[in-house]
């Protein structure tokens, strides 16, 4: 059956107990904390023996989490064989990776090892589960899991212990919910017919409980990959392969940085398109065509609020013809003039820096970043004009971001470079500029409409 919307029945239950595991994990988290000593002292970063603390309760965290989706919906033998299984298949394959490591050849490292089985650890549960093409949903799923998490899901992995940190507590938290968000996002896209529709529309029919979970769940995995890609450059640019203070991901390893490096790329832009439909879907649905609304939601933290008013707001269209006719002819386009202006008020203070000294580079870096900063405040003049001028500007923002970090790590002082922030732009402004439907959105709408 064709679903309308994005979850069935089956899913939604399970997606609406999901805070159930999210607080087991955290008990076991903060009880794992406390049991783990290293020479009286706890640490923040603690390599992996086959019956450790760390490796003991990490396997036990990701069997519940993997377990859920059967304990919910009471068939009780798959829970059993999920979890036990993979309580002993976690350590057992930990115990043969550690005599095995040896063994490897160069260019496979313990990070792609550890991807790797977070990989298959997936597409067992989508097997376990009786999923439809369960292998693509697994393997989809499980690179996305993957990289939205701290570092590889799996105890193969370095695993992080302290005595009380609110990052880890929240990672814990939402971990069944990155699970099954996703889990069930591919499962859908593989196995239900016109599915690809319903994640590239912006004119979906989104109810106040979906949005309350597919937003959270595109945005965060959305900006995890941002924080991966600026905190592995900067390990990168220090040499620094093994400081696992940054991310688990960095790697001496080719293979394993090629597979990183195609893995975020892929996913932000996966997780980026979906935040702007789900955000545009929903603001459809409610009749809001404020654009400040829509650029807060990739404002880090704000989002929390207008996330909260986009959930509260009530419903007033229920067909995707009504929200298609909605976005056609309702535009706020108020919002364009302050970004321009904004935009250039802050692309003149920051030729004013590099020109003054403010900035510490070395005077042909500064000259560069002088020219590639103006190029990009003139096509602010251009933004309304065609898609390119917004290309333009996304690339030439890109390359400013670029040079100063390259500058800076010439210094041995690399800085924190958000080189996908930037891009995300591109996403803000070509929705706020350049409007448009995908032809199957376009096909929802009176004739007479758009005509």
């Amino acid at each position: 059956m064709e679903l309308t919307t994005y979850f069935s029945d089956r899913q939604r239950l399970t997606l609406k107990s999901i805070w159930i595991p999210g607080i087991i994990l955290v008990i076991l988290g903060l009880i794992a904390t406390f049991l783990h000593n290293v020479n009286g002292a706890f640490m923040w970063v603690t390599s992996q023996g086959t019956f450790t603390v760390a490796v003991v309760f990490t396997s036990i965290k990701l069997a519940i989490a993997y377990g859920w989706e059967h304990i919910i919906s009471k068939d009780y033998k798959k829970a059993l064989l999920t979890i036990a299984g993979f309580i002993i298949l976690n350590i057992g394959v930990n115990w043969l990776t550690d005599r095995m490591y040896g063994w490897l050849p160069a260019y496979i490292d313990g990070t792609f090892i550890g991807i790797i089985w977070s990989i298959l650890q997936v597409i067992g549960v989508c097997f376990i589960s009786g999923k439809r093409n369960f292998w693509q949903t697994g393997l989809v799923a499980g690179l996305i899991i993957c990289y939205t998490s701290d570092f590889p899901f799996s105890p193969l992995s370095y695993v992080r212990v302290s005595p009380f940190n609110l990052q880890f507590v929240l990672e814990d938290f939402f971990t069944p919910f990155l699970i099954y968000g996703w889990i069930f996002l591919a499962e859908n896209y593989f196995s239900e017919k016109g599915y690809s529709n319903i994640l590239t529309s912006k004119i979906q029919v989104v109810s106040g409980k979906e949005y309350r979970m597919l937003y959270p769940l595109v945005s965060i995995s959305c900006w995890v990959v941002i924080y991966h890609s600026a905190v592995l450059l900067k390990a990168y640019a220090q040499n620094d392969y093994f400081r696992k203070g940054y991310s688990g991901f960095q790697s001496p390893a080719v293979l394993t940085n090629a597979v990183t490096f195609v893995m975020i790329v892929s996913i932000f832009y996966i997780t980026a398109t979906m935040t702007r439909n789900i955000v545009i879907s929903r603001m459809n649905t409610i009749a809001n065509n404020n654009g400040w609304l829509y650029l807060l939601h990739f404002i880090p933290f704000v989002n929390i609020i207008v996330w909260y008013k986009l959930y509260k707001a009530t419903p007033k269209h229920d067909s995707k013809s009504e929200n298609g006719i909605f976005y056609l002819i309702k535009r706020d386009a108020a919002i364009n003039n302050y970004i321009i202006g904004i935009g250039v008020l802050f692309s003149i203070l920051s030729l004013w820096m590099t020109f003054s000294g403010l900035i510490y580079i070395t005077s042909p870096v500064s000259g560069i970043l002088s020219f590639v900063i103006f190029v990009r405040l003139t096509t602010y003049f251009i933004l309304d004009k065609s898609k390119n001028a917004v290309v333009l500007h996304v690339v030439l923002g890109t390359a400013a971001s670029l040079i100063q970090f390259i500058a800076a790590a010439g210094t041995g002082r690399p800085s924190l470079a958000l080189f996908l922030a930037v891009v995300l732009h591109y996403f803000i402004l070509i929705e706020l500029f350049h409007p448009a439907l995908e032809e199957a959105d376009i096909a929802e709408i009176p004739a007479s409409i758009i005509e």
